[in-house]
């Protein structure tokens, strides 16, 4: 497993997801934040000389691990989109409850989806991500019990985050969860339950949101800078929600709130320190999970996305007959209010994902014309996107990896 490791870490492929540090025994490996503000996996210097994973483990992690490989396969039907991925219903809908709704990045359906499975016991906590108490710019991942730790941990972190530090939990653990993770993350959990029972029983349920990348914590510190605001001064930091599509928020010590909207802060800043792996990824649009939700934007007159301030509205994408119960059953109940949405409307509000979505096949090519590897992708019909978009947008995907490869960082696998 150490052998893999330094793989995607020589070619800059990990997503800091996290589950290599919980399948890994006991403490061999480690989440950590490294100097350019990206989670990244450390071995305890006590496995030094010694493996950090069976052979039967580290052969499921080779086929689980997001950086290594992604197979959507197993999951694919009649009803797959070569864009969109598989899709049983399309629609745009919100949270009935205000609070949730208010707090959430979009409509706040995702959270209400957590609180209505908590409430009905269909599961016993939520696995998801929530700012660290220590460091309100940092992430952590946490289990949630309650209707107030959701909303706590509800919103957009525009930061590194590894939820699938939890599945440790997990595994000693005989309860069952829901699970919130970036696609990533959704894809991690989901190609581990195929090699673990246990991961598979206790985990029912997999929600995700589409994600155009995790940037550096640099990024956010960079906001900082354009606020005028001291890292160390900040008690409270919130990338969005509380409105939508809401404002980056700043609280300092002495109270004073500081505020950049999210076309300034995510759009100007944040998206220019996206890690590498995010920019070679063909599941922005969380494949993997059962429900996955997004921005359902609405369009300004030139079909462009509108970021003006609104109540909230969840593009909501079922993908599998699990999660379809799941959604009706809390549409039935009120909890959730939707109606179907055109699938073939969806770029006009998510062009970002269908542009890289598209894309892709160029930029793994430009990876191997720079002697990089790449991970395995199968099943996701990239040739078909790029007959879509044509060669000179093809190009400019190719030459642009290309351009930008000095901020490709290569590294080993450190101790810690």
């Amino acid at each position: 497993m150490k052998a893999l490791l330094n793989r995607v870490l020589n070619n800059d492929l990990c997503s800091g997801c996290g589950m290599c540090s919980s399948v890994a025994d006991d403490d061999a490996i480690k989440i950590r934040l490294t100097g350019d503000g990206y989670h990244r996996p450390v071995l305890n210097d006590q496995y030094q000389n010694r493996p950090v994973a069976n052979e039967q483990t580290s052969a499921a992690f080779a086929k689980s691990c997001p950086a290594l490989n992604l197979d959507i396969r197993p999951y694919k039907s009649a009803n797959y989109h070569p864009i969109w991925g598989e899709i049983l219903d399309t629609m745009k809908g919100y949270a009935t409850d205000n609070e949730i709704r208010q707090a959430g990045s979009s409509g706040g359906v995702i959270s209400a989806l957590a609180q209505y499975c908590l409430e009905n016991k269909l599961v016993d906590g939520v696995i998801q991500i929530q700012a660290s108490q220590t460091d309100p710019l940092e992430n952590v991942a946490t289990i949630s019990r309650s209707r107030q730790n959701i909303i706590a941990s509800s919103g957009s972190r525009y930061a590194p985050a590894s939820p699938g530090e939890a599945l440790k939990w997990v595994a000693m653990s005989t309860e069952k969860y829901l699970f919130i993770g970036k696609p990533c993350d959704a894809a991690a959990v989901r190609q581990m339950q195929q090699h673990d029972p246990r991961l598979k029983q206790n985990i029912p349920y997999i929600v995700s949101f589409m994600c155009a990348g995790t940037p550096s914590l640099q990024g956010t510190e960079q906001v900082l800078e354009k606020l005028e605001a001291k890292r160390s001064e900040v008690t409270s930091f919130r990338y969005r929600g509380d409105g939508w599509p809401g404002l980056t928020k700043a609280t300092l010590a002495n109270g004073d709130e500081r505020t950049m909207t999210y076309n300034d802060s995510w759009g100007k800043v944040l998206n220019r320190h996206l890690q590498t792996r995010c920019k070679i990824c063909p599941d922005g649009i969380g494949e993997f999970a059962d429900i996955v939700c997004a921005d359902g934007w609405e369009g300004d007159e030139k079909g462009y996305p509108s970021f003006e301030e609104r109540e909230g509205n969840s593009l909501i994408l079922v993908r599998t007959a699990k999660g379809r119960e799941l959604f009706r059953n809390a549409e039935a109940d009120g909890v959730v209010k939707a109606e179907a949405f055109d699938t073939n409307s969806i770029f006009a509000i998510q062009p970002f994902q269908y542009y890289r979505r598209t894309t892709i096949l160029p930029r793994l090519l430009a990876m191997k014309l720079l002697l990089l590897k790449t991970p395995s992708y199968k099943g996701f019909e990239l040739g078909k996107g790029v007959k879509e978009i044509g060669f000179y947008q093809s190009f400019k995907a190719f030459t642009g990896l290309l351009v930008r490869r000095k901020k490709i960082k290569k590294r080993a696998l450190e101790t810690a």
